[in-house]
């Protein structure tokens, strides 16, 4: 892989490397685009799968090479350049199972108006990934790209699987811990909404961040929910890195929390009506609320280039003295309001993003449509009949 963002790799780093860089587990090179015929499209998704499902790496195509070795740039000349990165990007996306996650395709301009086009193909956590042309899964070594055999295939699946797994018990392991008032952080005496993010990577192998370095060497910090624009307070602990709320009496009312592993957790509690002491979860704003501190917590993830995909749940404690009202003027009228539920600890179903850019509403609709089937509607009013975000 050339040691640059793709972004910024220039005709002279691919000169760079001829002579100098052979192919191997992370880098593959073509001289020509592939072709319509089925054996073309076979060679160029088995290179792409399997970069995705050993260490990642970058396909040059443009490239000529002998012996693996890189020898010349010459480029290729398209007649439309956008038109030929959508066929591969199709290609990529109707051919290969599951989709992966993160694919990056750029053009670098070589000479007499020819373009080498760098495909950066990240690690991919939902490993391993097949070639469904030919039913086939791919993997790399120094040699190149070979078919993967039925050990490492078990090998690769119960990876993911395990990940998974781990993180669905992170989960539950917090939310016992919340609603036990075991955590480092004090709360004020409310229910509670909790978000939880995770990326795959973090539990799919030995990876853990430094949460204070991501954060000051990321440039983007994880807010507390709701709590964009205010006077939020930076807070080192050794759970890893947080974001609180000012404190009302040694207390706070919201948190994000970045731990050692690279999970993220943001809590806030949930409304009080100033009359009847009540407590409320808002209809009009909670989930659009939700929604604007997940694009800050995914600009974090990119910012640290945590991969995909990630993991998010939503959680509430304390339903059994909360209620859910609906009404447009959340804090005038207790008419409407329903509930409260049966239950303290309500873990709503996961919801994942393994795309770039993400559509975290579409990511979340299923699990905000449980939310108010709970109280007896059959969905999210945030939604259009066409399941399309109105929310805000």
């Amino acid at each position: 892989m050339i040691s640059k963002p793709i972004h910024e790799i220039r005709f002279a780093d691919l000169n760079a490397l001829m002579g100098n860089v052979a192919e191997g587990k992370t880098i593959e090179y073509k001289r020509d685009m592939p072709a319509g015929t089925r054996d073309e499209k076979v060679k160029f998704l088995a290179a792409v799968s399997s970069l995705a499902n050993t260490a990642g790496g970058d396909l040059l195509i443009g490239v000529q090479a002998k012996n693996g070795m890189p020898v010349a740039v010459p480029g290729v000349v398209f007649a439309n350049l956008d038109d030929e990165k959508l066929r591969l990007e199709n290609l990529l996306a109707d051919c290969i199972e599951p989709r992966i996650p993160r694919i990056e395709i750029e053009p670098v301009a070589c000479a007499s108006g020819a373009h080498t086009l760098v495909i950066r193909v990240h690690r991919s956590w939902l490993a391993p990934h097949r070639v469904k042309l030919n039913d086939k899964f791919y993997g790399r070594n120094s040699a190149g790209k070979y078919p993967l055999d039925v050990t490492e295939l078990r090998s690769g699946f119960v990876l993911s699987e395990s990940a998974a797994e781990k993180i669905r018990n992170f989960r539950n392991d917090r939310l016992m811990k919340i609603a036990a008032g075991e955590t480092s952080i004090p709360l004020h005496d409310r229910p509670l909404m909790i978000i939880h993010v995770v990326p795959l990577s973090t539990f799919a192998g030995t990876q853990t961040i430094d949460p204070v370095a991501s954060v000051m060497n990321g440039h983007v910090v994880p807010i507390p929910p709701g709590r964009f624009g205010d006077g939020n307070q930076p807070f080192v602990n050794l759970d890893g890195y947080a974001t609180l709320a000012p404190s009302v009496d040694g207390k706070v009312h919201a948190y994000a929390q970045v731990f050692r592993s690279g999970a993220l957790e943001g809590v806030r509690t949930v409304g009080e009506d100033a009359n009847t002491r009540r407590h409320f979860i808002a209809a009009p704003t909670f989930e659009p609320q939700i929604v604007q501190v997940l694009e800050n917590y995914l600009m974090f993830y990119k910012a640290i280039d945590a991969g995909l995909p990630l993991y998010i749940f939503l959680s509430f404690c304390g339903m059994s003295q909360c209620y859910f009202r609906p009404s447009t003027q959340p804090y005038s009228f207790v008419a409407d309001d329903m509930g409260p539920l049966g239950t303290d600890i309500v873990a709503l179903p996961e919801a994942t993003i393994d795309t770039d850019p993400p559509d975290i509403p579409g990511a979340m609709r299923s699990t905000f449509n449980t939310f108010w089937n709970g109280f007896g509607y059959a969905r999210s009013d945030k939604y259009n009949n066409k399941g399309e975000w109105i929310g805000g």
